[in-house]
């Protein structure tokens, strides 16, 4: 067969990216529980590979906050407490904002569906914040700062993460009149005040009062193996 010109290949998938997908998905879809114990050992069987994609992958998950790992004690999945929530989405509020601002930049055409959507989204009966961060994530990737992106990218998969476990409806009355006043300013696709609007939203001091009666998720006992 001809040989393909170098420049239209496929770029190669690195079996350490694969492997942290992966895992990632399982924590993500809840297949995974925090403060489930993780054996390397498991997860190579698991996925096919040898343990040094997966001591990278699991490696990778820390930095993200979605794993824990104590030098020859233990590696497990990441306890979920209302702290780490409150500064997680904090933090998502902040970066996700800026974005929204800058999409005054675009054209209307361009951000008139996205805030259609995010409007609907929004007014759902079951729509929680979890849904408001992967709502407007397509802010982030339009705003075209690869730097942002980065430091958004793991915070989102430590939202979807805790949100596996704790869901902030929207409809909390605490959240009522910030839900509001976000949806009219991204309604009107006034854009600087929509970002304002999402810091406040996500901010602790709009947050805290809506998940005050909450407590942290206990980490699930590991009956498998207590040591290995």
């Amino acid at each position: 067969m001809p040989v393909p010109d170098r420049s239209t290949r496929r770029p190669r998938r690195l079996l350490r990216d694969l492997t942290f997908e992966s895992v990632l998905d399982a924590i993500l879809d809840g297949t995974l529980h925090p403060g489930e114990r993780l054996f390397e050992d498991d997860i190579a069987a698991w996925l096919g590979v040898s343990k040094t994609p997966v001591k990278e992958a699991l490696a990778r998950l820390a930095t993200q906050g979605l794993v824990d790992i104590e030098a020859n004690r233990y590696t497990r999945i990441a306890s979920v407490t209302i702290a780490d929530l409150l500064d997680t989405f904090e933090l998502i509020g902040v970066l996700h904002g800026e974005a929204m601002r800058h999409a005054r930049q675009l054209p209307g055409d361009e951000t008139a569906p996205l805030a259609d959507q995010l409007v609907e989204a929004l007014a759902a009966d079951d729509a929680t914040c979890a849904d408001i961060v992967r709502e407007t994530t397509v802010f982030v990737d339009r705003a075209g700062n690869p730097l942002t992106r980065r430091a958004a990218e793991p915070l989102d998969h430590r939202a979807a993460f805790l949100s596996q476990h704790v869901s902030i409806g929207l409809g909390e009355p605490a959240l009522r009149p910030s839900v509001a006043v976000f949806a009219a300013a991204v309604s009107d696709r006034r854009w600087l005040e929509a970002g304002d609007a999402l810091v406040e939203l996500l901010g602790r001091e709009t947050l805290g009062p809506a998940v005050a009666g909450l407590d942290d998720i206990p980490a699930v006992p590991d009956t498998r193996r207590a040591a290995r």
